[in-house]
């Protein structure tokens, strides 16, 4: 079976500090059929100077002002050479060095979309959990079921579906997600297979509720009207869920809750 190449696109904006080490989890992968692809947004911190040791593995940077990250995505998707695309932004690294190997050792062929775990990071509670099961188009209609740091995607299924919209700021990868369940989800596979670690205090954790806003938006436009409506109706109730985990995340009892819920998921780290 022919290895595919794997575009490994990095997106970064004033990441000077982080992307060593995101490259470095990147070229110590035991699977060498890679390309790296780096998208700054115009840093101003030294970004590009400290990703020079690894300059020989990249094949692309792209410097210049973007419209937000789904924007610096796209523009690392357009410039991808590989028939397999991965994002890992920086501040992400992989789970350990035979993740690529052993995702492409498996039979893709029919298959246009790889999701797989996570292990979260930075879980306010200090109780880590692996997160990624298999999922349908339902799944979607209540929270967001699958974690970007853990998918795979052929470069055709983007041509063929089009990119992130860059209208969502905070939740374009997941509307993209519903667009590709709705028009081709058997042409998706899950494999058991931790692919990263996944820091649960990024964006999206700082900013739920607009997140949810840009959901609600996208629900009425993917979502039968039931299930549109059952989300905005949810609106209030998430909002007290977020008041309350930030107010009693740090206490012991919300750490023991917190244990219960993940029970044969904590991550051995907790």
């Amino acid at each position: 079976m022919q290895q595919p190449l794997v575009s490994i696109i990095t997106v970064v904006y004033n990441g000077s500090q982080l992307i060593a080490e995101t490259l470095q989890s990147a070229i110590e992968q035991s699977y060498t059929k890679i390309e790296l692809v780096i998208v700054d947004g115009g840093s101003t911190d030294g970004t590009l100077n400290a990703a020079k040791p690894f300059s020989s593995k990249i094949s692309t940077i792209i410097s210049e002002p973007d419209k937000g990250i789904y924007d610096a995505m796209n523009k690392g998707i357009t410039a991808a050479k590989g028939e397999w695309i991965y994002f890992l932004n920086v501040g992400d690294r992989f789970y350990d060095a035979n993740v690529l190997q052993d995702i492409f050792s498996k039979d893709l062929s029919q298959s246009d979309f790889i999701y797989a775990q996570v292990e979260t990071i930075n879980e306010p509670t200090g109780v880590n959990y692996i997160n990624g099961k298999p999922v349908k188009l339902s799944d979607f209609y209540t929270h967001y079921p699958i974690c970007h740091q853990a998918t795979f995607t052929r470069k055709t299924a983007f041509a063929n579906l089009g990119g992130y919209d860059i209208s969502y700021k905070l939740a374009a990868d997941t509307e993209w997600f519903v667009r590709f369940f709705k028009q081709c989800g058997n042409k998706a596979m899950f494999i058991p297979r931790i692919v990263s670690f996944y820091d649960v205090q990024g964006t999206s954790y700082h900013k739920r509720m607009p997140g949810y806003k840009e959901y609600m938006r996208f629900a009425t436009i993917h979502f039968p009207v039931w299930a549109s409506m059952r989300i905005r109706l949810m609106y209030p109730l998430i909002w007290l869920k977020v008041k309350f985990i930030r107010t009693f995340q740090e206490t012991a009892l919300f750490k023991q809750y917190r244990k219960i819920r993940f029970r044969g998921r904590v991550a051995k780290t907790s």
